[in-house]
C-alpha cells in the first residue's frame, strides 16, 4: 500500500432525500446534510471497522464525468458510495445531483447510496481562515479551487476510514485538466496523500473522452442538461467561486495558468494540515489515526478478495 504508483486510471476506473438539501439544512454530527439509499451498518473487527469487500466511494456531482465514473464502478462493484459536497460557500443546486442518484439508481439496480455532507468547517479550517497569507504566499486564485478540492478529499479520507472503504475515486478528466485540481500533479498528489491512509485512489475516466461519456449517459436515457460550447448544465451543483475563476477559460477558451512549482508546495502543505485534521476527528470517536492504520494494513496483507478487486481493475 505505501508503493507509489504512477497510473491515475488504474481504478475501473434506493430511497429519497431524508431532508430538502441545501446550505442551511439542520445537520448530522458528521456533517451529512442528506442521504438517498439510508444508512448500513459498519462492521467491526474490534475497535475499528472491518475492510468492505466490492465496495467504493467516489466523488460525485451529477455531471458527465462523474456519471460516467458512477456507470463505470456499478459494473465491477456491489455497491457504490456516491459522496457530494458542500463548503457552505455559494454553492447551489443539490437537487440536481439527488435527481441524477435516483436515475441512476433506476436504471442499476439500487447500487448506490448518497450523501450530501457540509464540508464548512473542515474547509474553513483548510483555507477560509488563511485565504489571505494562502493568496499573498501564493499569488493564485487557485487556492480557493484547489483548497476547496482537497477539503473535499480530506473528508471522503475520512468516510472511507470511518466505513471500512479501502478504494476511493473521482470524475477527473484529462478533457478538463486546465483546472488545477484535476491536473496529473494535482491527481498524483492526491493518490499519495490516500495512500498514506492506506486508501486507494483512482480517476477512472481521467483518459476517457467526454464525447464518448455523453454518448454513454445518452444510451442509458439519463438526463442530459443543455449543452453550452463543451459542457452539460443544470445537471450538477454550481460553484459560483469556480465559475467565476475559470470564466476565462468557459468563455473565451483561455487556459488560467497555474505555477506547477508554487501548485504542489501548497498541495503538500494542506494535505499535511488535512491528515491533522482527520486524527483529530477519529480522536473524537476514542480511535488512534496511527493505531487505525496500523489495523487496516493488517487486514490488507491478509485479504485475498483485495487483489481480486485490483484484477478486474485491469481488465
Amino acid at each position: 500500500m505505501s508503493r507509489r504508483r504512477s497510473r491515475i486510471s488504474r481504478l475501473p476506473i434506493v430511497g429519497r432525500l431524508a431532508r430538502p438539501a441545501g446550505e442551511d439544512n439542520e445537520q448530522s454530527e458528521d456533517g451529512v446534510l442528506a442521504n438517498i439509499g439510508g444508512e448500513d451498518a459498519v462492521e467491526m473487527e474490534g475497535l475499528f471497522p472491518r475492510l468492505r469487500h466490492n465496495e467504493i466511494a467516489l466523488m460525485f456531482s451529477g455531471g458527465v464525468d462523474s456519471t460516467a465514473t458512477a456507470v463505470q464502478l456499478a459494473r465491477s462493484y456491489h455497491r457504490v458510495h456516491l459522496l457530494t459536497y458542500s463548503n457552505g460557500y455559494g454553492h447551489y443546486g443539490f437537487e440536481r445531483t439527488a435527481r441524477r442518484v435516483r436515475e441512476l439508481n433506476r436504471r442499476l439496480d439500487n447500487r448506490f447510496v448518497f450523501h450530501l455532507v457540509s464540508t464548512r468547517e473542515y474547509f474553513d479550517r483548510m483555507l477560509v481562515d488563511s485565504v489571505h497569507s494562502d493568496y499573498r504566499a501564493y499569488g493564485s486564485g487557485f487556492v480557493w479551487c484547489m483548497g476547496c478540492k482537497l477539503t473535499m478529499h480530506l473528508r471522503s479520507a475520512l468516510y472511507c476510514l470511518e466505513k471500512g472503504l479501502v478504494f476511493m475515486s473521482d470524475g477527473s478528466n484529462s478533457d478538463t485538466s486546465e483546472m488545477v485540481e484535476q491536473s496529473l500533479l494535482s491527481l498524483s498528489l492526491t493518490r499519495f496523500f490516500y495512500e498514506d491512509h492506506s486508501i486507494e485512489f483512482g480517476a477512472p475516466v481521467y483518459n476517457v473522452s467526454r464525447e464518448e461519456s455523453r454518448r454513454l449517459i445518452a444510451e442509458m436515457g439519463l438526463r442530459m442538461g443543455a449543452q453550452v460550447m463543451d459542457r452539460q448544465v443544470a445537471i450538477q451543483p454550481t460553484c459560483i467561486a469556480g465559475e467565476l475563476y475559470y470564466m476565462p477559460y468557459l468563455l473565451l477558451n483561455k487556459r488560467v495558468k497555474h505555477d506547477e512549482a508554487q501548485v504542489g508546495e501548497f498541495i503538500r502543505a494542506k494535505t499535511a494540515l488535512a491528515s491533522s485534521i482527520i486524527g483529530e476527528s477519529l480522536n473524537r470517536r476514542g480511535w488512534q489515526l496511527d493505531e487505525l492504520l496500523k489495523h487496516r494494513r493488517e487486514q490488507l496483507a491478509s485479504a485475498s478478495w483485495v487483489e481480486e478487486v485490483r484484477g478486474w481493475q485491469e481488465e
